[in-house]
Parts: C-alpha cells; structure tokens; sequence
C-alpha cells in the first residue's frame, strides 16, 4: 500500500480556487483544451473498459469450470481483444495527460515568472515589509508547479475512471448481490471517515513541516557550495557541519514522527483492503453452493467489489497523492498572493518619476520594515557631469541611501527623480551565468556590441588576461575571480553600457588605490555621473561634492575642497 502523508488541509478548496484563476486562462487555450478534452475521453473508455475485462474475465472462467470448449474459446477471443484495447486506451491516456500536464507547466512557469520577476517582486519578496513567510520561492517555481501540473491531471484521470468503474461495477454488483452491495457501501464510508478524522489532521501538519525542514536542509547545503571559499579561508567546516546536522537532524526527528504515523496509517490501510478480498466469497458462498451462481461470478464480485472499494475509498487509498497535491496547491496559492498584493500595494510614501537629473526633494529614509529611520528631510540634486560622494560612520545609512536612490528601498516620504538611464554597482558584484561576453552586456544585452569594444573595455579596467580569452568563454565567474576583479568587471559592464548616472555603492572598495584612480578616470572620460560611497580620501578628487549622513540622522552637503572625508 502507498505511505500517506496526510489529508486535505481546510483551506484546500480556496487554494484550488486560486490556483484555478490563476490557471483558467491558459487551460481555455485551443491547445490544451484539446488535450484536456481527449484526455477524459480516454479516461472514460478506459474505465469502461476495464468493466468489460471484468465481466468477460467471470465469463472466461465460468466456461472453464463448465467445461464448455466451445464457450472456452469465443470468451478467450474476445478476453484477448479486451486486454489490447484496454492497454492501447492506458497507454494512450497516459501519454495524452503527461503533455497536457506539460504545456500546463509551461504556461503557468511563464505567467509565475513574468509576475515573480516584474518589478523586482523577487527582491520585495525578501523584505521584511513583504508582510508574507514565504520561503524558498524557487521550490515553488519548480517542484511544486510541476507536482500541481502533473499531479492534478493524474488525479482528474483517477477520479474519472472511478466514477465510471462504480457506475458499471455498481450495476455488476447489483446484479449478482444487493447484500454484497449494501455491505459494500457502508464498508467504504466507515473506513473513509476513519481516515480522515484520525489521521487526517495530524499527517497533514507533520507532512507540511517535513517540505519546509527538507527545504531548509537542501538551502544550507547550496549555501556551503555558492560560499566554499570564503568559508575554506575561514577553516569553517566544523561551524557548517554543525549547521546543516542541526538542520538535518531536524528533518530526521520530524521524519520520525511520519513513520510513526505512517505505520499506523499503513496497518489500517492494509487491513482494511485485505478483509476486502474475502467478504464477496463469504456473502456469495451459499448461493455459488446452492448451484444459483455459477463460479465466474466470485471473479466478476470480486473484481467489481474491489473496484467500488477503490472508487468509494479514493481519499483513503490515495492519501499521498492528495496530501502532496493539496500541500502543492497550498505554496503556491501562498507564493501567487502574495505576487498579487505586492502587485496591488498601495504606493509607496517616497514619489518616485522619471527626470533628467538624479534629485531629491524631503526625503526620508527607512528601513523596509519602517522599524527604524536612517535619514531625514534630506534634499539634494546631482546635475550630469557634477559627481556625488556619500560619506559618514559605518551603519550610518549610505548603503540604504544607494539602495532608495537606485529605486528598490521604497519605505519612506519625500520625492525622488531618478534618470531612466542609470546603473546600479553593488560591493559585491553580481556575476550571472553565460559566458564572458553575457557578463559584459549584463543585464541588457547588446547585439551590435564589437568584439573589438567588450576587448578595449577589459583592457581598460586592466583585465588583460581575460581579454586575451575567448569571449564566448564559459566559467563559474564568481569562483574564478577574485573580489576587486569582479568590481573591475563591473566597471567594464559600465564603460561599454555608458548610463548617463552610475550609483557606486563602495563599487571599488577590493581594489588598489592606484586601479580605483584608473577606473574613476575612466568614468570621468566617458562622461558618467558618479553617486559613489566610498572611504579614500582619494575619491575627493573625482567628486565635485560632498554629502556626510550622521548617526543623530542628520547631513550636510558641501563643497568637495569644503567638506574632509569622514
């Protein structure tokens, strides 16, 4: 019998709700409703027909028990033909409902992905201020869509077949015993109720927390692989052995408490079916005895009692696959509305447009949480070519400030004018996988970009060895270069992308004195203005003024030759 990790949750059907909203437009599509159309004709020929192969198997048995050659051999004939059609219509079903699963997951990867990364909801996600527990998305956008797409449709298909098997079992059943009927029908609902008012609640609680601790568990290891160098500097092994056993170990005792459930689960389910499979010859004895029935009908009783069992018993016996669906459906019904109310937030306090100089007029900066203000009223304007450096203590704010200048730190009041043309350049840089050439063009692109002009960037940025490689060049970047050559990279994506504003967040803080000096020197040639943080006194020179954040969250603005770095 298949482990059973729960039953339906009680807000299951607002979740299917959801997830249908989200799914009908594409299901509607002339495509997949095609696919969907044949596949509950299969489903239902397919059921009919294993009626049919049960029927015929009692005839086919009844002959050899009569001894009749002749009968023998019309109901073998017709047995065989029923079996190749019965595997021709499974196999067919089967393949029909996998790619309508299919162009299913397709549409509803695309619709989630256009939503999870429009307006950098994939960044708002991971703020405090997101108000929703939404963790580990990117299981939700692959396994957990591609259980729901696969998952539902099986489920439909099983449902179908179902309904048609009790129809025609029903009337097989009848026919040979309204006892066996009766004893049937009140069997299948007690043992239904049993299920799921004892196990029900409780596997579906331990269920959900066994995918969020494996989720957890899988996170700590991704985090050792993406940071395996810092942490070999560190010799932090022990520390992250320590983690990921305690998470693991989480995941064990949790696991645990399955089990223990679970065998609980299993030894009912098991022998709930097992009494199954003599009640039809106790019930049908006296009459096969009494020469009423002939033997074939024990078979037909059987195979028909069995099948109503299956069809009545659907929740009991197919405990997991509704357990995983329904738990699916939950993370990411979870995951869509909170898309949506980030979608439908009311604006943010700070206003936030298009101009052609980068100025702000009162602003007020807070955490995204608003917990905690890190700088207010402040008002200022950077005219192209008239570069701004931001100084003050650490934990100061600059950082926020750069993070609500770039536009992605919304909470807080004021107005805010930020150039359409504009790039942001963190202190850690962000190295996407592609080759050398993609981490050039990063995030844009540019088709009509030269070989000769990604070359005389590296070249500027004093990145020769990797000018003289192939441009089409494939590697883990983020592992193969360093800190400061990452920033100097960065540095290439601006010079060959040209903004009319860069926002340098401590942008050159890994490299040399002298490589910081060449690449301003480069920005200043090429015409960018610079909103740059940054600690060297040498930075003064490629700025022409000044803004110090205090900790009391005040600032002043002066002059460069005015204003002593902080």
């Amino acid at each position: 019998m298949t482990r059973s990790p729960g039953a339906l949750p009680p807000n299951f059907w607002t979740q299917l709700h959801t997830l249908w909203q989200i799914s009908s437009p594409m299901l509607r599509t002339r495509r997949i409703a095609g696919l969907l159309g044949l596949m509950v004709l299969l489903a239902i020929a397919s059921g009919g027909f294993l009626v049919w192969e049960s029927i015929q198997r009692g005839e086919f048995i009844s002959a050899l028990a009569a001894r009749d050659a002749e009968r023998f051999q019309r109901s073998l004939i017709t047995f065989i033909g029923i079996l190749i059609g019965s595997a021709l219509l499974l196999s067919l079903s089967a393949f029909v409902r996998d790619t309508a699963g299919l162009r299913w997951r397709q549409g509803l990867n695309r619709q989630f992905l256009e939503t999870y990364l429009a307006d950098r909801h994939y960044y708002r996600l991971t703020l405090p201020s997101a108000g929703a527990d939404i963790d580990n998305p990117d299981q939700r956008l692959s396994e957990d869509i591609r259980l729901v797409t696969q998952t539902t449709l099986i489920v439909i298909v099983i449902a179908l077949e179902s309904g048609v098997q009790l129809i025609g079992f029903l009337g097989v059943l009848w026919a040979l015993s309204t006892v066996l009927t009766g004893v049937l029908m009140v069997y299948a609902g007690l043992g239904t109720a049993i299920a799921l008012l004892f196990f029900g609640k409780r596997l579906t609680r331990i269920n959900a927390e066994q995918l969020k601790r494996e989720a957890t568990f899988r996170f700590g290891l991704i985090n050792v692989r993406e940071n395996a160098e810092s942490i070999a500097f560190y010799q932090g092994q022990q520390a992250e052995g320590t983690l990921l056993n305690r998470s693991f170990t989480a995941v064990v005792a949790n696991f645990n408490r399955l089990i223990r459930w679970q065998l609980g689960l299993d030894f009912f389910q098991n022998s709930y079916q097992y009494l199954t499979f003599i009640l039809p010859s106790v019930i049908l004895a006296p009459s096969i005895l009494a020469g009423q029935l002939e033997v074939g009908a024990i078979v037909q009783s059987q195979a028909a009692f069995d099948r109503i069992w299956l069809s009545l018993s659907l929740i009991v016996v197919q405990f997991e696959l509704l357990t995983t669906l329904a738990a699916s459906i939950g993370r990411l019904s979870t995951l869509a509305e909170s898309l949506q109310a980030l979608q439908q937030a009311e604006p943010t306090s700070i206003q936030q447009s298009v101009g052609p100089t980068l100025s702000v007029q009162d602003l007020t900066v807070l955490t995204p949480n608003g917990q905690r203000c890190l700088c207010e009223e402040l008002s200022l304007e950077v005219p192209p070519e008239s570069n701004l450096l931001v100084v003050g203590p650490s934990g100061v704010g600059k950082s926020a400030l750069m993070k609500t200048l770039s536009g992605i730190w919304t909470a807080g009041e004021g107005i805010l004018k930020l150039p359409a043309d504009s790039l942001f350049l963190p202190q850690q840089p962000y190295l996407t996988l592609g080759s050398l050439r993609q981490q050039l063009l990063y995030p844009h692109g540019n088709d009509t970009a030269t070989p000769e002009s990604l070359v005389r960037a590296l070249t500027q940025v004093e990145l020769l060895h990797l000018a003289q490689l192939p441009l089409d060049t494939v590697d883990d970047w983020s592992q193969r270069l360093s800190l400061g050559e990452q920033q100097r990279l960065s540095f290439a994506r601006l010079l060959l992308q040209r903004p009319a504003y860069a926002i340098l967040d401590e942008a050159t803080s890994a490299v040399s004195m002298e490589q910081e000096q060449a690449l301003y020197q480069q920005l200043v040639a090429a015409g960018i203005t610079a909103i740059s943080v940054g600690h060297r006194p040498s930075l003064l020179t490629y700025h022409t003024q000044v803004l110090t954040l205090s900790p009391d969250r005040s600032w002043s603005l002066h002059p460069t030759q005015e204003a002593p770095l902080a």
